[in-house]
């Protein structure tokens, strides 16, 4: 049912580009990369390759960052962003839309994530009358 690939269970009734991009960090593109650099057609199930191009596709995906190194990389990337107080760190910091995208009718699950989070003291605002 399933076929172990670079520690992911991948599905095996699934094309090859298809189950590729279930690895988090490969996408479309980045599967049908590796797909024709190991010269493997498109059409054909993860069922029906042989042992030894799953273990050239197990040693391929070692050139790639994904899977966790992939998401530390990105929290990495967005951290930096926070400490050097970029304007993408601020949007980050308080849960707003980074890239340029209108707010006041859109973005309303931003805009929800920014009212649950505390001001910088770490105290909720009160408002005085």
């Amino acid at each position: 049912m399933y076929i172990t690939i670079g520690g992911y269970k991948l599905n095996e009734n699934k094309r090859i580009c298809d189950a590729l991009i279930k690895i988090y960090g490969i996408g479309k593109n980045r599967a049908k990369q590796i797909v024709y650099t190991l010269r493997i057609d498109f059409n054909v199930k993860l069922k029906e390759i042989d042992y030894s191009q799953i273990l050239k596709l197990d040693r391929m995906l070692v050139y790639y960052i994904h899977g966790f190194r992939a998401k530390r990389e990105k929290m990495d990337s967005i951290s930096l962003l926070k400490e050097n107080k970029s304007y993408r760190g601020v949007r980050h910091d308080y849960f707003l839309s980074v890239r340029g995208q209108k707010t006041r009718t859109n973005a309303k699950t931003q805009r929800n994530k920014k009212n649950k989070k505390k001001n910088k003291t770490g105290k909720i605002k009160v408002n005085k009358l």
